[in-house]
């Protein structure tokens, strides 16, 4: 067996202590806002609803956080990663939310897949 590079007790306490969930939500509703005023009917038409009811109605749950190490870069970018995913009322998936932050917690890239 290999021995991992990381401690998974401290990854753990990084993620409760920075706080990163609560930092990609954020983000994810700021990136879901703009989504509805820039582009409306593909908004609703991807789910189904408009943004204040994705806001108050649809399920959020915190999925994934991972340390990345990017190497199409030069040197490889170091990069922490959040996913966040989002059901409707009926429980249906609708989308994902993904943020790349940097060590600093800085988001560098984010995507709604």
């Amino acid at each position: 067996m290999i021995k991992l590079p990381i401690d998974k007790g401290a990854f753990g306490k990084f993620v409760d202590d920075s706080d990163i969930f609560r930092l990609t939500q954020d983000a994810m509703k700021i990136g879901l806002e703009n989504w509805y005023k820039d582009e409306e009917n593909q908004f609703v038409e991807s789910l189904r609803v408009d943004f204040d009811t994705v806001m108050r109605t649809y399920h959020f749950y915190n999925t994934k956080v991972s340390f990345n190490k990017d190497f199409p870069f030069e040197p490889a970018l170091d990069s922490i990663t959040c996913i966040i995913a989002a059901h409707d009322e009926e429980g249906d998936y609708c989308l994902s939310y993904l943020a790349v932050f940097d060590y600093n917690l800085n988001i560098i890239d984010h995507m709604i897949f």
